[in-house]
């Protein structure tokens, strides 16, 4: 790393100022019982206010905590991979570049956050597209995945939409935790927290290590994590909130678009290492019941090191191969936002301004003579609004948020929402309307040798209308949506003129379907299926590895009192797709796979499970050229323990 003794030294200290309140919090007495437990998820990522997810007309999938640890995933992407209606890229086993694409978008028109706070990076070769093979589940207590342009709350990067990932809030009984288990291709997890509150302050805090060694070759990864998040009610007015999350990981594998393990001519690995830091802080008063405003400020730092080995095409090689590149990078944005909230009656409006300031470098070399060094950094201010009505009948949302950033005409992005409910069959309709926006990248600006600074931002415009219709006989929800997106002004490479040139335009549009049976009061059958139609304007190219079809069931059953079993199934139709050592190939083929998890109380405090990943040991490559590892068997044990007097959590 480049500034290693940087990020050594901050992070301790911001470790060691976020921990101190749960150190005192550890040697006080148990505090009162748990408050009744939420029936309905409440989302927080489709509007300036959490509403319930019933209220949502968005297109919004919502994983809860329950969820996660059924599935027993030990990574966001993991988990992914078993959701509907997102599609998961990853090169190979663990560890390999993991990107996700909504609704025929680009990965990097997705925008990732943890509890709001954006991740993507747009210093990197990825054009800021977010790896997801460094996030992992632990401290995270609810997944938002919302489908559509949404630049109304969140400005550039949110083109086709959001991932948001939200830390747990350790509101109620003490509670420590811990978990053990191993697995194949010498795989190990260990991971300790802890939660609960003393007096006014909630805290929560947990930290984790993932390793696992080659899976096919040459493909090793390891990751560790800390997170913590804590609430001090000052009194009734007021209320602080603050978040740290620190990801830490090293990869290696094969290059993309080099033929993986199977067909590329050269074996040495890419190896990547990066290092992330998280913070934020949230103050909350309330002037009286109608109006309440927040103060927002957080940082992201994230540096990478990444050695890209040469890419041959054939033996000896063409002007086609790729040369190596090393890249040193480091990102930092620190943003801030100060939010009015109103409410009268069912109505309720948000009025907001802020800016953010971003600042990134690379330090680059190409075939280790060329340099690629460059550094750029980029002042935007902003203003949002939102009027938002919520009755027993009808939903209505509209917004706009007006970006202005240095070198860039100002960006307008609108967003409009609406459902309607008949109560007495429980059907809803709802629709959405928005635009995004996503300024070019600072590699895209700035790289020496195939940067452009006179590119524009690309722009979409999404709509969507679907109908669902829920508690069918008071065990059956079915949901239908169609959509169409426009991606314009995307960001090519011209050989003609050897950079990056705005010229494409993308058409999607297709069809969401879901439905979920609850056979018991906690045991559930689902399926999915999605269809997408894209084409590139002007072209006869098809888009790289954007599936038309994918499809899954899940069943989640109750077997005994103390048992618990958790399998999901996926499809994933053929994907276009190049790799440069294999131009005769051109098409990923169709493959499915078939994930099982299984939990058994062996007592109050402990649980052992297992879980076992493309059980049948399906034979597919996500990529040409990148086997799926097999079969992977993972068993371990989970300890929780509540101080007596505390009840549940």
């Amino acid at each position: 790393m480049r500034h290693p003794q940087r990020l050594r030294i901050r992070f301790p200290i911001l470790l060691l100022l976020l921990s101190l309140p749960a150190i005192v919090v550890a040697e006080q007495t148990t505090p009162p019982a748990n408050p009744p437990a939420q029936t309905e998820p409440i989302v927080v990522t489709v509007s300036a206010q959490a509403i319930p997810l019933s209220a949502v007309s968005a297109s919004v999938t919502v994983i809860t905590r329950e969820m996660i640890e059924r599935s027993r995933a030990k990574s966001i992407a993991e988990l992914l991979t078993e959701t509907g209606f997102v599609h998961i890229s990853q090169t190979g086993g663990a560890g390999g570049l993991t990107t996700l694409t909504l609704r025929g978008g680009d990965p990097n028109f997705t925008m990732v956050l943890v509890d709001g706070i954006p991740l993507n990076d747009p210093t990197n070769i990825l054009g800021g597209s977010y790896d997801l093979s460094s996030l992992s589940t632990d401290n995270v207590e609810q997944i938002e995945i919302v489908r559509g342009p949404l630049s109304s709350l969140y400005g550039s990067e949110a083109v086709s939409g959001v991932l948001n990932i939200i830390s747990r809030r350790g509101k109620g009984s003490a509670l420590i935790d811990a978990e053990v288990s191993a697995g194949g291709f010498g795989s190990h997890f260990v991971r300790a927290g802890a939660q609960g509150e003393f007096k006014r302050f909630h805290y929560a805090m947990s930290g984790s290590h993932f390793g696992i060694d080659e899976q096919v070759e040459s493909d090793s990864h390891s990751l560790g994590t800390f997170g913590f998040s804590g609430t001090l009610d000052i009194d009734q007015q007021n209320i602080l909130h603050m978040i740290a999350r620190y990801n830490n990981s090293d990869s290696e594998g094969f290059p993309e678009n080099g033929g993986g393990p199977l067909f590329s001519i050269l074996r040495d690995p890419k190896s990547v290492h990066a290092q992330e830091v998280v913070a934020g802080l949230r103050y909350l008063h309330e002037l009286n019941s109608n109006w309440t405003l927040n103060l927002d400020a957080d940082f992201y730092d994230r540096i990478q090191d990444t050695f890209t080995p040469a890419i041959l095409d054939a033996t000896p090689p063409s002007p086609r191969s790729l040369p190596p590149i090393q890249s040193n990078t480091d990102f930092q944005r620190s943003r801030f936002q100060w939010n009015n909230q109103f409410k009268v009656g069912k109505l309720s409006a948000t009025a907001g301004v802020g800016g953010k300031w971003e600042t990134g470098e690379n330090v680059g070399l190409i075939a280790d003579f060329l340099p690629a060094d460059f550094s750029l950094d980029r002042w935007t201010t902003f203003f949002n609004g939102e009027v938002l009505y919520l009755s027993d009948q009808w939903d209505f949302s509209a917004g706009i948020r007006a970006d202005n950033s240095d070198d860039f005409d100002p960006e307008y992005s609108p967003h409009v929402a609406g459902s309607y409910r008949f109560l007495q069959s429980k059907t809803r309709l709802k629709a959405t309307w928005g635009e995004g926006y996503k300024l070019p990248s600072f590699l895209a600006l700035g790289d020496p040798n195939i940067g452009n600074p006179e590119l524009r931002p690309e722009r979409s415009r999404g709509f969507d209308a679907g109908i669902e219709q829920d508690d069918i006989l008071g065990k059956l929800f079915l949901s239908v949506t169609y959509y169409q997106n426009s991606f314009r002004d995307l960001i090519d490479f011209s050989p003609e003129e050897f950079r990056l040139v705005n010229r494409r335009l993308v058409t999607t549009k297709g069809v969401e379907w879901e439905g979920r049976l609850r056979v018991s009061e906690d045991s559930e059958v689902g399926a999915h299926l999605s269809y997408l139609d894209a084409d590139i304007k002007n072209s006869e190219e098809p888009l790289r590895d954007r599936p038309k079809w994918r499809g899954g069931i899940h069943f989640d059953w109750r077997l005994f009192p103390s048992s618990r079993l958790f399998l999901s199934a996926v499809w994933v139709g053929s994907r276009f797709d190049f790799q440069l050592p294999v131009p005769e190939r051109s098409v990923a083929d169709a493959y499915h796979a078939v994930n099982v998890a299984f939990s058994q109380n062996i007592s109050r405090d402990f649980v052992l499970y297992a879980r076992v990943d493309n059980l049948l040991d399906s034979d597919y490559q996500e990529f040409i050229g990148f086997p799926n590892p097999g079969r992977y068997l993972r068993a371990g044990l989970s300890y929780r323990f509540i101080p007596s007097g505390s009840g549940g959590q």
